[in-house]
């Protein structure tokens, strides 16, 4: 399963609140967020898509993909992966894929080739973001027991975290996932 976190659409891509108001802003994500769920449903390995939002309208677009939509009870991240991860697994997941909706250049491929990478368990699959040290994708096999850390320096700490359990961690090292779209200058590289 995958699952697609979505901050509520007037919160979005504040980073961003000197070049795009507010409506401009929720605009982008909603077009990121559709874009990231038709690359999910077109990829092979996903059996279904988890959106956990605060946001009835982000919901209401995850519905409109096939995709289970979450109501997220928290406003921390990762407290809201750990709500989806538990639906998850009371649904028979036995992976996931963390994928933020933030991904202008995400391709099929990186989907399909990060879950090929997630064999077999029990396995962690890593995607590094372009700055700030976070991460951008993570997969585990098996879906439980691992912390989500996810933030700042969030990819040493999924993978010092990896080094100490009994997952195998790889790294997927992607120029088209490494690439989140978070600050003015991006908006002019997303293409």
């Amino acid at each position: 399963m995958a699952i697609v976190p979505v901050k509520p659409l007037a919160e979005s891509k504040s980073r961003l609140a000197g070049v795009l108001d507010e409506n401009e802003r929720a605009a982008l994500t909603r077009k990121l967020l559709e874009r990231t769920l038709l690359k999910l449903t077109r990829a092979r390995g996903i059996a279904r898509i988890v959106v956990i939002s605060r946001d009835e309208n982000v919901l209401k677009i995850a519905r409109k993909f096939g995709a289970w939509s979450v109501l997220e009870t928290n406003a921390n991240l990762n407290d809201a992966l750990e709500q989806a991860r538990r639906v998850c697994i009371a649904n028979g997941a036995r992976a996931l894929l963390i994928l933020p909706a933030d991904l202008p250049k995400l391709r099929v491929r990186d989907i399909e080739k990060m879950i090929a990478l997630g064999e077999p368990a029990p396995r962690i699959v890593i995607a590094p973001a372009q700055r700030d040290g976070g991460t951008n994708a993570l997969l585990l096999n098996p879906a439980h027991d691992f912390v989500f850390q996810f933030g700042e320096n969030s990819f040493d700490a999924h993978a010092a975290q990896a080094v100490g359990s009994r997952y195998q961690a790889a790294r997927y090292e992607s120029d088209t996932v490494a690439f989140d779209l978070d600050v003015p200058e991006d908006l002019i590289l997303r293409t």
